[in-house]
């Protein structure tokens, strides 16, 4: 199971009155029992974990601290340019790009924002990641590193560009926030943030 839920499932069959009627035979009680053993050890992982970060565990994927795997970040790119990204290409040409170093094979990766899917079947066990959002019409970039470990994607390093040189992470979000709440109510009203737009 995933972070926000999405898990492959094969499709159930109905359970009849008469199946719903009949207990659990021993085999279906010790399987239950196997997976309810699991789920506690994970939520009290969770707990553990949750009272080392004094935080929950989903605020540090929702601020893109770190993903479940590739797929779970080109999963958020994708719906990302799907609504928010869909205006940042419009107003001010963003361009993205995500990009792998597999330091097992000593290959390398990349994939501009309309071959994300292809993305999903890179697996990566030990590498680095690196995506770029472009806003071409300002002259800004914004690049996030990650570490990936055992398949998980770890945000090493945020770099903001203005014109080409390095500039200060937040004083660049601030001047991107100023020069795109002209263009967006959704920023100038506080209905989204400027995390939202990067």
């Amino acid at each position: 199971m995933t972070i926000e839920g999405r898990e492959s499932r094969r499709p159930l069959e109905a359970l009849t009155n008469e199946t719903l009627n009949q207990p659990l035979s021993q085999s279906q009680r010790d399987q239950i029992d196997t997976f309810l053993a699991a789920e506690k050890a994970h939520r009290e992982a969770l707990i553990a974990l949750e009272q080392s970060l004094h935080a929950p565990l989903v605020n540090y994927h929702d601020q893109r601290l770190f993903y479940q795997d590739v797929s779970d970040l080109t999963h958020f790119r994708r719906n990302f340019f799907t609504r928010v990204g869909r205006f940042l290409q419009k107003s001010v040409a963003a361009t993205y790009q995500l990009e792998f170093w597999d330091r097992d094979s000593h290959q390398k990766y990349c994939f501009p924002q309309h071959e994300l899917s292809r993305a999903d079947t890179c697996d990566i066990k030990t590498g680095t990641a690196v995506e770029t959002l472009t806003y071409v019409q300002l002259g800004y970039k914004l690049r996030r590193t990650y570490d990936i470990q055992n398949h998980h994607l770890y945000q090493n390093k945020i770099q903001f560009y203005i014109d080409g040189q390095p500039y200060g992470t937040v004083d660049g979000l601030m001047r991107l926030q100023q020069r795109l709440e002209a263009r967006s109510m959704w920023l100038k009203d506080a209905i989204l943030h400027i995390k939202d737009f990067t």
